[in-house]
């Protein structure tokens, strides 16, 4: 035997409007009723198609000239470990991270590029508070300070 219990939309208006006070929940118009179930509905439905949006972005123009030339110098090698790997298509991975952030007014000099290894380049970008920076002129190197590990680094 099965049971089955029919209910009406009243009885669960409360659920969907509960900031509304209940004297007025039966003047809410149907349209607002038909929203909010909407709302919850797709919150609760996994959808599997992709949604798309049309955006626009302003983004920094990046003269990749500069970051070429330093990957080649320091041989596509973390400027740090030296570590790097080699990908699918032949070439050696490593990465370019501007020591002062483009967004930041930071300079596209090569003075302001390492190059580094996919770790330390996340740790550049999310581990900052552990992270110093010390330029050395006179010798024109930097010391690169990440916990308690030190690393000289020449100036590019």
């Amino acid at each position: 035997m099965q049971i089955e219990k029919i209910y009406e939309l009243k009885d669960f208006l409360d659920e969907y409007f509960v900031n509304i006070p209940k004297r007025t929940i039966n003047k809410v118009e149907p349209e607002e009723i038909d929203k909010a179930i909407e709302h919850d509905f797709i919150e609760d439905v996994t959808i599997t198609d992709n949604e798309t949006r049309e955006i626009t972005i302003r983004r920094i123009i990046r003269y990749q000239r500069i970051v070429k030339e330093l990957k080649k110098k320091h041989e596509y090698k973390c400027q740090l470990c030296n570590d790097s790997f080699l990908m699918d298509n032949g070439n050696y991975y490593c990465e370019a991270h501007h020591i002062r952030q483009l967004s930041l007014d930071g300079s596209q000099d090569k003075t302001n590029v390492l190059i580094l290894c996919p770790k330390h380049h996340r740790m550049f970008h999310f581990a900052k508070k552990m992270i110093t920076i010390t330029d050395v002129p006179i010798v024109q190197k930097r010391i690169i300070t990440i916990g308690s590990i030190k690393y000289y680094v020449l100036m590019n």
